[in-house]
């Protein structure tokens, strides 16, 4: 697996902070076998990187709000999903069927929905988001897009208010979990943060919103925290922190982690999509 260059220098002072969000392009490690048993908020298992859960079964979009597709709410001129997105299965014989958000969809068939109550899905590159909006007739959001909607009308820096509030979104936890579920510090762990089981310990990723008091002035949930959110931009631009910091890069909605490339990705990249309004 290849480690971002930025990380692997700062690896020490990362692992002090137990804060690290910087990407790790992905290159399939083989499992490693059974880590740690541990009850994770979605089952209770021992988690193994083969093991594929799938917490979303049943999981459906609510009717659009201000006549925009299903999922989705308008902001100004624009419609966005009101979630963090969750992957279905459009292959033949399977469509409709979730994939499992622990692991990167690969060359699967998938278009993106916009549920509550989801396990949203990371491990997931830019373009591999970008493709699953346009499966769904919808698109990555514009960089100015994405901060509109978690700003609001009056650019605040958080999507509440102007003032942290760190109650309010996931993005204050106190371990990191590849240190909690490797039970170790070691510079090694930063080169596995495609980990399938690291997302699914304890006080870890929230299914989409289970946290109401994250909502934007537009009543958009979860773009502080969470998972860190593609935006279009190629550079490879993620907004919003994840559930471990959501201040390092940046307060809030002002967030910014770039990652390597585009085709990047790790266990804090997720994504949601926007359309034009009708």
């Amino acid at each position: 697996m290849v480690l971002n260059q930025a990380l692997q220098a700062g690896a020490l002072r990362l692992a002090m902070l137990l804060s690290v969000n910087t990407m790790a392009v992905s290159a399939h490690a083989a499992d490693a076998g059974v880590y740690l048993a541990f009850s994770d908020r979605f089952e209770t298992w021992t988690c193994t990187a083969k093991d594929m859960p799938q917490p979303n079964a049943g999981a459906t979009e609510s009717s659009g709000i201000g006549g925009c597709p299903a999922g989705m709410l308008r902001v100004d001129s624009f419609c966005i999903d009101q979630y963090e997105a969750s992957l279905v299965s459009t292959a033949d014989g399977s469509a409709g069927l979730p994939l499992s958000p622990f692991r990167n969809p690969g060359e699967a068939e998938v278009r993106a929905i916009s549920a509550a109550n989801a396990v949203p899905q990371a491990y997931i590159s830019g373009a591999q988001a970008e493709a699953a909006c346009a499966a769904a007739g919808k698109r990555l959001c514009s960089d100015v897009e994405w901060l509109r909607a978690c700003r609001g009308s009056q650019g605040t820096t958080w999507p509440y208010g102007n003032s942290a509030d760190p109650a309010r979104c996931n993005g204050h936890r106190s371990l990191h979990p590849a240190v909690e579920y490797f039970a170790t510090v070691d510079p090694w762990i930063w080169e596995e943060l495609d980990h399938p089981c690291l997302n699914q310990l304890w006080h870890g990723l929230d299914r989409s919103g289970a946290n109401p008091d994250c909502a934007s002035e537009d009543g958009v949930l979860d773009m502080v925290g969470n998972l860190a959110e593609w935006t279009a931009d190629a550079q490879g631009t993620l907004r919003g922190g994840f559930y471990v910091d959501t201040t390092i890069q940046g307060a809030g909605c002002l967030y910014l982690n770039t990652a390597p490339t585009f085709a990047a990705w790790n266990f804090s990249s997720g994504f949601r999509c926007c359309a034009d309004s009708p």
